[in-house]
């Protein structure tokens, strides 16, 4: 009867034991498993905050650019306003060419 009743508490000793160290490889790979998801997010999560940074440094660029074409147009579109404006252009033609109204003299004076 001893012996009936050791052997069954080696059976039932194996049996945790096998039970045991099933849970520790069963945690063991869970632990494994969650550790290269988590590096797979880390890296996809980094990777997509340095895309969002170049993107965001693309858009200020480009508002930028965008604000100095906005007055290069405005300054264009006076430009166009003035060459519309026959006294403007006179004045262009006297400056630049040395054009003169009837009875006009120019003189050019030396610069320093």
């Amino acid at each position: 009867m001893n012996s009936n009743y050791v052997q069954t508490k080696q059976f039932q000793e194996k049996a945790r034991q096998r039970r045991r160290r099933g849970l520790v490889r069963r945690l063991t790979a869970f632990a494994i498993i969650a550790l290269v998801m988590s590096g797979v997010f880390l890296s996809i999560f980094t990777s997509q905050a340095a895309t969002l940074n170049e993107k965001l440094d693309e858009k200020q660029k480009a508002q930028a650019e965008l604000k100095e074409m906005q007055k290069k147009e405005k300054m264009l579109k006076e430009e166009i306003q003035q060459l519309n404006n026959m006294e403007y252009i006179g004045e262009i033609a006297r400056r630049d060419y040395f054009m003169s109204k009837p009875g006009e003299t120019i003189f050019k004076l030396p610069s320093n």
